[in-house]
């Protein structure tokens, strides 16, 4: 199953952009929501080899940058 680490849909579009897409094409996910604060490099490394929301995993496989998880999906989902 996908892992979709996102911030806080109110103060990130660009975590919205993923969240949004797999919600309205029912791709199955699981939501991990990590809080944009002092220590963003400390607590997003730990899942993003970029630091940064979003990043996408399915299994060892991670994809980050909203843009580049959408083409992701794209090519494995109908209808992105």
């Amino acid at each position: 199953m996908y892992q979709l680490f996102i911030a806080n849909k109110n103060y990130s579009s660009w975590s919205l952009r993923p969240w949004l897409l797999m919600k309205e094409l029912g791709i199955p996910f699981k939501e991990h929501i990590y809080l944009f604060g002092e220590n963003n490099w400390d607590n997003f490394s730990t899942f993003s080899p970029t630091g940064k929301v979003p990043c996408l995993k399915l299994g060892e496989m991670v994809v980050w940058n909203s843009l580049a998880i959408v083409e992701f999906l794209g090519e494995h989902h109908a209808g992105v």
